[in-house]
């Protein structure tokens, strides 16, 4: 039985196979941090690209499709750019599953040169992914125009799908006449202290942690995830904020209740939230 690429814990399911033209790999689920990774026979010379995805082992929740999210992690971009088609693909894809592969890893190679953030990478890929998947050839702008228009998506995530095509001409030098879409501004909807208590209540232990220190603290669910232990001051009853989006670092008060709750969680790693699953 091998061992999690992460964590080094045995403690796996097994998690399907993993088709390839070589044939099929078994992929294996770690019970202790949640990490995905499949388990190949061959052998082969590391490339730099590669080495790359297996730097990033924190999880990032980002959108997939319409409405669905998955808590997924930029090492496993690659594994995902890499996984089969099995799902149709619409009328008019031009791309294989080979090009996409080969285009979605050379250019999140080339987001993280430019120095966008892994959240902003993985985004970006993914939209991309997406569109491909419903039609759009990456290669041919207009292609790409009337695919973002067919999709009853909000304004604001057709914004997000111009703003990542952008991206990716400039990656491989073309150029285009964006589409204008603009994200419409609403009133966010603000729950009630008892709704939030009753959340926190029916909640796991680390969740109902993490709520809470949202809750009190106001910080970003990002911030949040990237705490580290040595960010709490148990005496003085504080965290230390790293900054996400252009916020500025700050040190914030919590109470003798969210404090005990964080300090029953199990410390599997530098981090107090982003260790293993939420």
């Amino acid at each position: 039985m091998p061992s999690c690429p992460l964590c080094g814990s045995k403690k796996l399911w097994k998690d399907g196979l993993r088709y390839t033209h070589n044939g099929h790999t078994q992929r294996y689920f770690c019970r202790n941090c949640g990490y995905r990774f499949s388990v190949s026979n061959k052998k082969k010379k590391s490339q730099p690209k590669e080495e790359f995805f297996n730097l990033f082992i924190e999880s990032l929740e980002c959108q997939v499709g319409d409405e669905k999210r998955a808590c997924v992690s930029l090492a496993e971009t690659k594994n995902l750019a890499a996984e089969p088609q099995k799902e149709k693909w619409a009328a008019g894809a031009t791309e294989t599953s080979a090009d996409i592969r080969s285009k979605l890893v050379e250019f999140a190679w080339w987001l993280k040169k430019q120095g966008y953030k892994d959240t902003t990478i993985t985004s970006k890929v993914k939209l991309l992914k997406i569109l491909a998947k419903r039609g759009a050839d990456l290669l041919n702008p207009e292609s790409v125009k009337e695919v973002i228009a067919r999709q009853e998506w909000s304004e604001g995530r057709k914004e997000n799908a111009v703003d990542a095509f952008t991206s990716f001409l400039v990656f491989i030098g073309g150029n285009w006449d964006p589409p204008k879409y603009k994200r419409i501004d609403k009133l966010p909807f603000i729950p009630t202290e008892e709704e939030l208590d009753a959340l926190i209540a029916g909640s796991g232990k680390k969740m109902a942690a993490f709520l809470q220190l949202l809750k009190e603290t106001g910080i970003r669910a990002g911030e949040a995830w990237n705490l580290k232990w040595t960010d709490l001051d148990m005496q003085s009853q504080t965290i230390r904020v790293t900054p996400e989006k252009g916020s500025e670092p700050r040190i914030l008060r919590i109470s003798a209740k969210c404090l005990s709750m964080i300090q029953s969680l199990p410390r599997k790693g530098n981090l107090i939230f982003g260790g293993y699953p939420i």
